[in-house]
């Protein structure tokens, strides 16, 4: 029979081997659910024009200045640049089919009525929209990384959605930046999080007035005629947090609206804005030869009760459009049925501004864009991926 200090010694470690197993335990579900994402370091240089069997760097032993690392890249990529200005207008929780209808279906006839403009360059070839497929967690700050690096992020970028770090990751907004580029934010202050002390000017306001559906928008565009009317940028960052005032609980919630009468009004006034830019686009080309790309994008979509972040078609169905290509064939259904992943979009960018692919991109290019460097026209197949077809 044992003494009672050996039924003490043997609790105790049983107790021990008790507690570390479910240490272990947690650190694996830990490591399993939320994997630290490898990543290559630094950002895409001139190396990145060159085969991968080629020795060294272009680079080596010379510090560029910006305008020379613009025109290196211009020189060794053999594609001139196609815009000269970029305007991106992020608005929080849009799905696509609010702007380019489901499935082989128009958007209903409210919200088409309240886009006559979009409608009317989608339907005349001079944008092309995408329903570009965000990858969960479908909440803000992975997925503009996702749509600025080209690389899909994890589940640990939730916590960081509310407590924005730096991006250290190569990115599209650091690439202009080399080349100089002078950036303009106005609106949501996750950018600047983002991207500390890169932009010339910005206005940011927090991303967590949840019953605002007005003055937030307003601070956004408060800015907009002074800065379209400006010469001294080449990108400007508009980023329109809209809310909803029936459901205080829902984050940016735009499906929320759809029951209630605030959503035509919004839609009619993000119209407005992009009217407003797409005019301005085409004076400052007629004055100065420079043309403007205007991208029009959300960073998720919404369920019917106003929740997001999940990976259902309804949260992930988040919306690219690309308004100012060159004007291809007018295809209503060809422009806006077309299916794209959104880490494509920073390729895609990358390409018509002639700067590298930043290095942890896994998207393509976008078929649309070669047409618009051609000048040809695409059609779709089978599951609504859209091909290109030359002249």
């Amino acid at each position: 029979m044992s003494s009672p200090p050996s039924n003490c010694r043997r609790l105790a470690t049983c107790t021990v081997a008790a507690v570390l197993l479910q240490i272990l335990g947690l650190s694996l579900f830990v490591i399993g659910f939320f994997p630290v994402k490898p990543t290559l370091s630094g950002l895409s240089g001139a190396e990145s024009y060159r085969q991968p069997t080629s020795p060294g760097s272009v680079e080596d032993g010379r510090i560029l200045a910006p305008d020379q690392r613009r025109s290196l890249y211009r020189e060794m990529s053999e594609i001139p640049p196609q815009f000269d200005r970029l305007v991106i207008m992020v608005v929080d929780g849009l799905p696509a089919e609010f702007v380019l209808g489901k499935g082989n279906k128009p958007p209903t006839k409210a919200f088409a009525e309240s886009m006559p403009y979009t409608q009317f360059l989608l339907s005349n070839g001079r944008a092309v929209g995408y329903h570009a497929k965000a990858a969960p967690p479908t909440v803000t700050m992975p997925r503009l990384k996702a749509m600025v690096s080209g690389a899909i992020g994890g589940y640990l970028d939730v916590a960081f959605n509310f407590n924005t770090q730096a991006l250290l990751e190569d990115n599209l907004v650091d690439q202009f930046y080399n080349i100089g580029w002078t950036m303009v934010m106005l609106g949501d202050e996750t950018w600047i999080k983002l991207f500390p002390g890169l932009f010339t000017r910005y206005d940011g306001v927090s991303s967590f007035y949840v019953k605002d559906t007005v003055e937030v928008d307003h601070n956004v565009t408060r800015h907009l005629d002074d800065e379209l009317l400006s010469n001294d940028w080449n990108l400007l960052v508009m980023r329109n947090p809209k809310k909803s005032s029936e459901n205080p609980y829902a984050h940016n919630s735009l499906q929320i609206l759809n029951t209630n009468i605030l959503m035509v009004p919004k839609l009619k006034e993000m119209d407005d804005i992009i009217k407003l830019i797409h005019k301005s686009a085409i004076l400052h080309q007629d004055k100065t030869g420079s043309r403007t790309l205007l991208l029009v994008v959300s960073d998720h979509g919404m369920t019917d009760n106003g929740n997001h972040g999940g990976s259902s078609y309804e949260e992930t169905d988040s919306l690219a459009l690309f308004i100012g290509l060159k004007a291809g064939c007018p295809n209503y259904t060809a422009a806006t049925q077309n299916s794209a992943l959104q880490v494509d979009i920073a390729p895609t960018i990358a390409l018509l501004f002639g700067v590298p692919i930043p290095k942890n991109s896994i998207g393509i290019l976008l078929s649309e864009v070669k047409g618009s460097l051609t000048g040809g026209c695409h059609v779709l197949y089978g599951n609504g991926r859209p091909f290109w077809t030359g002249e």
